[in-house]
Parts: C-alpha cells; structure tokens; sequence
C-alpha cells in the first residue's frame, strides 16, 4: 500500500491577507429566514436550497477567493469566487455541491463591483463509502487499543481513525473522522500557483492515509 499526503485547507486569517475576520456578515434577521444555514450539515446535503443571500462584506475586509463569514462553525462550507470554482472542478473532488449566493457591501460604492465577481457556497460532506474499513487501524479510546473492523457500524462509540486505507484518492473531500477540507499534494500545488487567496495549507497529521492498491 502507498502512503497518501493529505494538507487541511484552512482559511486565513491574517489581516494582511483578509483585513478582518471573518470577512463576510450575516444580515440582519438572518436567523429568522426560511432555509437560512442552519440547514448545512456536514453529513448530508439538504432538501432544499439554502438561503446565502445577503451576506455582508465589512468596510474593512478584504476581496480573496475563498472568504470567512459568521457561521455556526466554517466547517459546513466556504464562500468561494469563480476562480476557485473552475480549479476545484478540474479535479476529483467528493460529495459537493456548489449553492447559489449573494454578497453585498458596507460600502455601497463597491456593491456593482461585488455582483459582478460569482460567488458561490461550497459546501462538503462526509464520504464513508471510499473507506476500507477491514485494512484501517482504529483506535478504542477507552481501552487504548489498537483495533480493525469489517464495517464502520462495528466501531466503538468512542474511537478514532489511526490510519484509513482508501479505495480511491479524491484530490479534496472531507474525511469521514474530521472536519477538515483535505486537498492532494496536485491540487495544493495548483492552487499555490493559481495564487488562490484566503486560504492556507498544512500537512494533515489527523491520521495516516494509504491507497488500498
């Protein structure tokens, strides 16, 4: 079995690079709006379209490919603008789906500008299927066992993943045992030299990845 290199995809926070963070508001009553966010999940795509118009740029943010905004957790998904958008779709990218926004500006000069740029919400789920379960090494916390099953249902409530062998090698999907947005070694590098802002990578030390062939 090869060993896999994985890197989180993480979002700045500099305010050198983003101005402030996050960059992106709710709107006002947002909570109070059908289909608001808190319809995202990380396990499963929702039934209907969610509402993401009307996010907020700050006065004192700044314009990136990837932008932060107020979420119950940045996890469920991420702002993105047609740059990334047309990258991440030349690679193998799992369980994802791309939602219809609209952004406006503190600074209403600047809202024509804003309309014109594309911005969408990636969202990305959990993929259990691509797991082989009966090659992985799991650890009981409990116990502090080192242990294998035939299926994840068979997992102890308390354990977490050592080292996942998995049937194929998505260049960006989120692991079924974290949060992280995981990117291949190609696509961070054709990220880093596509120079995609708001965004920064670190080599996933979570646990170890290997192809199952």
């Amino acid at each position: 079995m090869k060993k896999l290199v994985y890197y989180s995809m993480t979002l700045a926070t500099e305010s050198e690079i983003v101005g402030t963070w996050p960059q992106l508001d709710v709107p006002k009553n947002y909570f109070k709006v059908d289909n608001n966010f808190k319809i995202l999940s990380i396990r499963e795509f929702p039934s209907v379209r969610p509402n993401l118009d009307n996010f907020i740029f700050k006065r004192s943010a700044k314009l990136t490919d990837v932008l932060s905004s107020h979420m119950l957790h940045s996890s469920i998904g991420v702002f993105v603008n047609q740059k990334f958008k047309s990258l991440i779709t030349k690679f193998d990218v799992k369980e994802f789906q791309f939602y219809d926004c609209k952004l406006v500006s503190a600074d209403k000069n600047f809202n024509d500008q804003l309309a014109t740029m594309d911005y969408s919400f990636f969202h990305l789920i959990y993929i259990n299927d691509i797991v082989n379960f009966s090659q992985s090494v799991f650890k009981d916390l409990k116990t502090n066992q080192l242990i294998t099953v035939d299926n994840e249902s068979q997992l102890p409530m308390f354990s977490s993943p050592q080292k996942l062998v998995i049937k194929e090698a998505p260049d960006l999907f989120r692991s079924p045992f974290d949060i992280n947005f995981l990117v291949s070694e190609s696509l961070k590098k054709a990220m880093e030299e596509a120079s995609i802002s708001g965004v920064w990578f670190e080599e996933f030390k979570g646990n170890e990845f290997y192809g199952a062939d």
